[in-house]
């Protein structure tokens, strides 16, 4: 079921009225008798772009290309796909990377 326009401003209105209370959600949503899901659910549009256009985000890949090479004096970088880097100043075992990734 869709929210009407009156509702949508009203939940928006209380979320930023949040945002400026210093409140910690929690505390926030409970004093006003607001379920935690309905809460998140309409901070999650609060945040979305008010333009209405959103930008492409490439789907996430459960798959990271690991290129193993030989670490010198004992630094290791992983380069991952979205162009983070971790950097490693001792070695770490494969199962630690796959643990890391997963």
């Amino acid at each position: 079921m869709r929210a009407n326009n009156e509702e949508r401003n009203a939940m928006l209105a209380l979320i930023k009225q949040w945002e400026q209370s210093g409140m910690r959600q929690k505390d926030f949503y409970q004093q006003h008798k607001i379920p935690a899901h309905v809460f998140y659910y309409w901070h999650k549009c609060y945040k979305k772009p008010k333009t209405g256009v959103h930008k492409s985000v490439p789907a996430a890949s459960s798959f990271c290309q690991l290129q193993p090479s030989v670490p010198s004096a004992g630094n290791m970088e992983m380069h991952l796909s979205n162009g983070n880097r971790i950097i490693f100043n001792q070695p770490v075992s494969v199962d630690y990377l796959k643990a890391l990734i997963s």
